[in-house]
């Protein structure tokens, strides 16, 4: 087994184990709840969801143009948690949220994220299959999908949280023409920039990752958080000893 290959495994194992501990940590009744950093784009949600509740009108969640199994999986279930929470708020209204999804696999996924909510709001016979559906199979075909979508489904807001490209600026754009806020963030760094000028309000860099502990504070998506920022402190420190180290010629590794 390769040294890189080792350090891959020791440090899963210690992220694990972090994790592991704060899980335990927030369970304990006495253990105060995190602070979280203040993120515009979260903080401005609730706004959101209150203009679609009091127009009548729906919200629409994407879950981008990823495809479950590939690359871009880690950010298409970022996405799924951010629907749920964001849906779990919005089917008080008259008009459900509606979930596009470019791929088969993802779109069961948010069909059964959905069904879930209504099942815990006791309000299961209010659940359409239909509320979540495949766009397009492509980028562009998915983008080119979702431009009229906002118009012909009465939408009051686009939540789109997945893995994105360019063709995004589509579905922002149409929003914008139509007077409808957005709420967008990707993993893709292009599709960033294109949102921070687009979109009324972005997500930028790992933001994406945080939707499950800033929407449903749930315990375990906070664990996550704070077990990231352990490990990133590890990771500057490993990278700042072995500075020194080589600055001072002292042989670390074999």
């Amino acid at each position: 087994m390769s040294l890189a290959t080792l350090s891959a495994l020791a440090f899963l194992i210690l992220f694990g184990l972090v994790l592991g501990v704060f899980i335990v940590l927030n369970r304990r009744r006495a253990a105060r709840p995190p602070l979280l950093r203040p993120i515009p784009a979260f903080d401005r949600l609730p706004e959101i969801l209150g203009e679609a509740v009091e127009s009548g009108r729906r919200l629409h969640l994407s879950l981008g143009s990823g495809v479950i199994g590939q690359a871009d999986t880690a950010t298409t279930l970022a996405g799924l948690t951010a629907a749920g929470q964001v849906a779990a708020k919005a089917v008080a209204s008259d008009r459900p949220p509606i979930v596009t999804a470019a791929d088969g696999s993802a779109m069961l996924l948010a069909q059964d994220g959905l069904k879930q909510v209504y099942r815990q709001q006791n309000a299961l016979e209010r659940f359409d299959p239909g509320a979540a559906r495949v766009a397009g199979l492509s980028p562009m075909s998915f983008g080119a999908a979702l431009t009229p979508l906002v118009q012909d489904e009465a939408v009051a807001g686009n939540i789109l949280v997945g893995p994105a490209g360019t063709e995004s600026l589509l579905v922002a754009e149409a929003g914008q023409r139509a007077g409808i806020a957005t709420l967008a963030g990707t993993d893709n760094l292009a599709a960033q920039a294109a949102f921070f000028a687009v979109a009324d309000h972005s997500l930028l860099g790992e933001d994406v990752f945080a939707a499950g502990a800033y929407l449903g504070r749930a315990r375990a998506h906070l664990a996550s958080l704070q077990a990231q920022d352990w490990m990133r402190l590890v990771l500057i420190g490993a990278i700042v000893l072995g500075a020194l180290a080589k600055t001072f010629g002292i042989e670390v590794l074999p």
